[in-house]
C-alpha cells in the first residue's frame, strides 16, 4: 500500500486522491475476504497515520500491529475481517467512500494565502 502514499503530500492531511485509493483499495480487501479473514500489509507507514483509514467504521476487522527494524522502522499490520473489538478507536471517517480529511496543506500552498491571513486572530 506504501506506493499509493508516493504522492499524498503532507502525511498528517493526505490529499483526497490518495485517501480515495487507499479507501478504494481496502474496501476491495474487505470485500474478498471471507469472515476470520486475515489482511497483512508491510509498510513504512506509522500507525498514526495508517490507522485512520484501515479502523474505518465501514470495516469489520481488528487492526493490529508489530514495530520491526532498527533505524529505520517498518511496520507489520495484520487485519482480521469480523474480530473488531468495541474498543477499537473511532476515528473522524463517518464512512467509506471518502473520508474527510483536512487538507489545510492546499491552503498554504496557495500563492495569495499571506493576504488572507488575519493577524488580530492569530494574536487573540
Amino acid at each position: 500500500m506504501d506506493v499509493l502514499y508516493v504522492d499524498s503530500g503532507d502525511p498528517w492531511n493526505p490529499r483526497l486522491e490518495t485517501v480515495s485509493k487507499v479507501m478504494k483499495v481496502l474496501q476491495g480487501v474487505h470485500k474478498v475476504l471471507k469472515p476470520d479473514g486475515v489482511f497483512i500489509s508491510i509498510s513504512f507507514g506509522q500507525p498514526h497515520f495508517r490507522r485512520e483509514l484501515f479502523e474505518a467504521p465501514c470495516f469489520t476487522w481488528s487492526v493490529e500491529w508489530k514495530t520491526f527494524g532498527e533505524e529505520f522502522h517498518y511496520f507489520f499490520y495484520t487485519l482480521k475481517k469480523g474480530m473488531r473489538t468495541s474498543d477499537s478507536k473511532q476515528f473522524s471517517i463517518d464512512k467509506c467512500d471518502v473520508p474527510a480529511m483536512s487538507l489545510f496543506h492546499d491552503e498554504l500552498e496557495d500563492e495569495d494565502f499571506i493576504f488572507r491571513t488575519d493577524i488580530e486572530e492569530l494574536a487573540g
